[in-house]
């Protein structure tokens, strides 16, 4: 079987890769802004890029315009979801109260394993500040989240954050890999979770994760209405 490598800018051989497989290596390009906000996407430029065929990549847009990390605008094809405060806002509108809960279900649920595990991650979190590294950070950030959600024991509210989760990466990786203070006040909102979680306070966990869901929009919608001011300028 071939290799599966989405790094550089150079074709990637990956003939017998699926349309669920593609879309999962162009969504982390997505996240990671390799392939910017607005950015036209080709069904040309991916089958040279990946050497594929045609099939697989037609079946990755569909799952990227599902998930709105792409668009399809009529006779202008498929481009990269722009950034907005407003998706911002639209995001965490959905996203705070379920973060919250799933923080009070994993305060209930979780075992001594899970509570290691996510202790980890916050050390892993302050390793990455102290070393200076944006790109670990919001690795052992997801990591931290991914666990909390698979403690929860509610599919149904994991499902839901998975796909919530695809377009609010994207604007946590481009704030935390450009604002240091973004880093801080995150590692340390998650720190205080993470002491409810491990006290069993559920309505603490909650309401810890409220103010940190909430903090965290308002630091992230001032970002990037930085970023889009910028464009402005440049166009």
């Amino acid at each position: 079987m071939d290799s599966l490598v989405a790094s550089g800018t150079g074709t990637v051989r990956l003939p017998n890769v699926l349309g669920l497989e593609l879309a999962q290596i162009i969504e982390r390009l997505i996240i990671r802004l390799e392939f910017e906000p607005g950015q036209h996407l080709t069904e040309q430029q991916i089958c040279e890029r990946f050497d594929v065929s045609r099939s697989p990549v037609r079946e990755a847009f569909r799952q990227l315009e599902a998930i709105g990390l792409v668009v399809r605008h009529t006779r202008k094809g498929i481009r990269v979801t722009d950034m907005t405060p407003e998706h911002v806002d639209e995001i965490y509108f959905v996203r705070t109260p379920l973060e919250s809960i799933a923080a009070s279900c994993a305060a209930r649920n979780a075992s001594k394993a899970d509570i290691e595990y996510l202790e980890r991650a916050v050390d892993a979190l302050d390793k990455s500040l102290a070393q200076d590294d944006a790109e670990a950070f919001f690795d052992a950030n997801m990591a931290y989240f991914d666990r909390v959600h698979a403690i929860t024991g509610n599919r149904t509210l994991e499902n839901i954050l998975r796909t919530i989760e695809k377009q609010a990466m994207r604007y946590r990786y481009f704030a935390h890999t450009h604002s240091r203070e973004m880093q801080e006040h995150s590692a340390g909102d998650l720190r205080k979770v993470l002491l409810s979680i491990r006290d069993r306070n559920e309505q603490e966990a909650h309401d810890r994760t409220l103010v940190m869901m909430r903090n965290a929009q308002a630091r992230i919608v001032g970002i990037v209405q930085q970023y889009c001011e910028r464009q402005k300028d440049i166009r």
